[in-house]
């Protein structure tokens, strides 16, 4: 029987794919965890054969550890979820080792038939992505964790470091930490350049 791990913040998600999983028949131990930092940690002792992967963690970007757990989990087939219909994200995913790409209003039978696809080492990519990328949201904004965007909205509206800090429960080191990472990942260099940033695609 094939074990899954299923690495998804909500709750009703995970209980839903349990659902299917042990209807199917096909499959046998499911673990879950909430975080990327819980999930990395649980790789350490399991090797699921299918890790299903939701982008958008409270933690950390999950994106960013998709090709660490490709290099430890070589059998490991990797689905990623996610509510974002994107090419450009689509393409980023696959590039980082992933098997699969599927939107989260999957219903029962896509969600095998992707499983039976990755398990038999093709790519599943979800027929419903766009092929052209439309509106005028920037495609960098989906790399962010909800925590980056945090400190995007606080800033966009004139907060200070250590108001940020306090707002979020968080040192000013972090805060500033982390707006680094924003600044890397968005290649800006100053907060005139992220609030530009922030308003143009709905963060300010």
């Amino acid at each position: 029987m094939n074990s899954v791990f299923i690495c998804e913040d909500h709750q009703i998600v995970i209980d839903g794919i349990e659902h299917i999983l042990q209807k199917s028949g096909q499959y046998g131990p499911v673990s879950s965890c909430k975080t990327v930092g819980a999930l990395l940690e649980a790789l350490k002792s399991e090797s699921p054969r299918v890790l299903i992967l939701d982008l958008n963690l409270p933690d950390q970007n999950s994106l960013d550890h998709i090709a660490e757990i490709r290099r430890s989990h070589p059998n490991t087939a990797i689905l990623i979820l996610t509510m974002h219909n994107d090419p450009l994200l689509a393409e980023k995913v696959r590039r980082e080792g992933a098997d699969g790409f599927l939107l989260k209003d999957f219903g029962e039978s896509e969600l095998l038939y992707a499983l039976n696809v990755i398990m038999a080492g093709d790519y599943y990519n979800n027929p419903k992505i766009k092929h052209v990328c439309s509106g005028s949201s920037d495609a960098k904004a989906l790399f962010l964790t909800k925590r980056e965007k945090q400190i995007i909205r606080e800033t966009a509206i004139g907060s200070s470091s250590s108001a940020i800090a306090s707002n979020l429960y968080i040192s000013k080191h972090t805060v500033n930490t982390h707006r680094r990472n924003i600044y890397k990942k968005l290649n800006i260099s100053n907060i005139r350049e992220l609030i530009t940033f922030a308003y143009k695609n709905g963060l300010g």
